[in-house]
């Protein structure tokens, strides 16, 4: 699967950082950061939901940053760690 921009998670931590998406956020807020970036081809939806789930998953991986913080309802945050004007 091709990378987008930095990554796509990466990609979306920076979007909420600028205020392109609010908290809590979904896929189809991450659908609108794709449509701005004007990646082609666009990841699927099952690509999205795979990456926001890993990247709030604490059991995914060591070396997967755990960027997110699920609310349930396919609704996620970013961790405090992750906010702030050096994450844009």
């Amino acid at each position: 699967m091709a990378k987008y921009g930095r990554g796509l998670n990466r990609e979306l931590v920076a979007a909420v950082n600028s205020g392109i998406v609010l908290e809590p956020f979904t896929v189809s807020d991450v659908r609108k950061v794709i449509r701005e970036k004007g990646w082609k081809p666009e990841p699927p939806d099952e690509y999205v939901v795979v990456a926001l789930s890993n990247g709030a998953s604490e059991e995914h991986s060591l070396s997967y940053k755990q960027y997110f913080r699920s609310l349930g309802d396919g609704q996620y945050m970013l961790r405090p760690e992750f906010k702030g004007e050096r994450w844009k």
